[in-house]
């Protein structure tokens, strides 16, 4: 339409000159040696413009002819881009159909003709991960980063997605600690890291970067506050193993709020136990219970070791006091039994374990239970308690259950990796008072 138009101005412009020049009265004069030419002005008007027309298509036609080879290498490339983007759709295509040893090859085929061949070779490791070429995988991401300049983050981050995929949680750490060290603030290798810290219990990496994803808010509240709570139940244990004082060292360099947590106060508590240092253990685990319900602290007061029963007796009666707003809850009623058979009462103790029982039959509770009415003289009741609680015991994935002197121990706790120390369990036959 444009092009119509120009036309159009063309023409009316020649007629205006045409009318205009066939008024005017004169003539042209043209003198060549012996050779005179005379010529009205309408007639040497479009003598002139046709000489102008004839100049300017012999120009263009030069200067297609002195373009040619250009042209020529210019549609060659296009057509092997065209190529090239044909061979990569069909490539895709072939990956997204699970035919990866076919998508890999034509990947690569159709990169050595493109100009931007990033994508193919991405795309092409991903395929090779898939049909488990490691080695391979890793030449064709290689040849990614030097195919373009900016593609380090983005080729180095694959590699990390794709070494995690294949379990190999080392070197995918490796790779996304590369693009830390060049933007500390990645969101996507912050994220990888998290998952490759978890996946190798690498809680030292780890801690130093929590402020900066919990700034950016990279994970959900919950999910960050247990990162938080790994590192500190980590960095105690630790310390309880290199001594009081590194362990009262982590405990005072851990936030407000995780001292408060009862589960840090709980791995604390075991620091303190392997310590040797259980009156300090009972007054925080005591403290603790004051201000927050857990029955897992509560299993561990109930642990501690006392120097008579005394102890024990002034133990159970605080648990006796905590039962009054927890009684339906069947650890409380299991704890509460152990502490009155500690303190060597015996039908308080199996009151307590049969509300226990009522309440969650457990295989440990059972056993408890079956130890005392074995000890009463209630053998037909100890039988078939024992028999429920083996049947239980089979039903839990096969988990053997610990036993002190033929009874279970009140709990099993395994926090502390390197706790080598007797635990409270109930009484032997040789410690229990005689009836009668």
């Amino acid at each position: 339409m444009r092009r119509l138009f120009i036309y159009l101005l063309i023409l009316a412009g020649a007629v205006v000159t045409a009318l205009y020049f066939n008024q005017q009265e004169g003539y042209l004069l043209l003198s060549v040696g012996p050779w005179r030419i005379e010529m009205s002005l309408l007639f040497s008007a479009v003598v002139l413009g046709l000489v102008v027309l004839v100049l300017y298509l012999l120009l263009m036609a030069f200067g297609r002819l002195w373009s040619m080879p250009r042209r020529l290498r210019s549609w060659q490339g296009q057509r092997r881009q065209d190529a090239a983007r044909t061979e990569l759709t069909a490539g895709l295509l072939r990956f997204a159909e699970g035919d990866y040893d076919g998508a890999e090859q034509q990947l690569v085929r159709s990169a050595r003709r493109s100009e931007a061949p990033l994508v193919n070779y991405l795309t092409a490791a991903i395929a090779a991960q898939r049909r488990g070429a490691r080695e391979v995988r890793d030449g064709y991401l290689t040849t990614a980063e030097k195919s373009g300049a900016d593609a380090h983050l983005a080729v180095r981050l694959l590699q990390a997605q794709l070494q995690a995929e294949a379990g190999q949680w080392e070197e995918a750490q490796a790779s996304v600690a590369g693009v830390l060290e060049r933007d500390p603030k990645h969101r996507r290798g912050l994220e990888l890291m998290v998952n490759c810290c978890r996946a190798l219990g690498d809680w030292e990496r780890l801690e130093p970067l929590l402020p900066r994803i919990e700034r950016q808010g990279l994970l959900p509240k919950a999910e960050l506050t247990e990162l938080h709570r790994w590192v500190a139940r980590e960095r105690l244990t630790r310390a309880a193993g290199e001594g009081a004082d590194a362990l009262q060292e982590a405990w005072q360099g851990l936030s407000r709020a995780l001292r408060k947590d009862s589960e840090i106060v709980a791995a604390y508590a075991d620091g303190l136990i392997y310590q040797g240092q259980h009156g300090a253990a009972e007054e925080l685990i005591h403290k603790q219970l004051q201000k927050e319900w857990n029955p897992n602290l509560l299993q561990r007061y109930a642990r501690l070791p006392a120097d008579s029963e005394s102890g024990y007796e002034q133990r159970l009666s605080r648990v006796q006091e905590w039962l009054k707003n927890h009684e339906d809850d069947p650890k409380a009623l299991y704890v509460a039994g152990i502490l009155a058979l500690q303190a060597g009462h015996w039908d308080q103790a199996r009151d307590y374990l049969q509300g226990a029982v009522d309440q969650a039959a457990r295989p440990e509770y059972l056993r408890a239970l079956a130890a005392i009415q074995e000890h009463q003289g209630d053998f037909d009741a100890a039988r078939a308690t024992y028999r429920l609680a083996m049947d239980l015991a089979s039903s839990e994935d096969g988990e053997e259950l610990p036993r002190i002197a033929g009874i279970p121990e009140p709990v099993a706790d395994s926090s502390h990796p390197d706790r080598s120390e007797p635990q409270q369990g109930l009484p032997t036959e040789d410690d229990r008072p005689r009836e009668g």
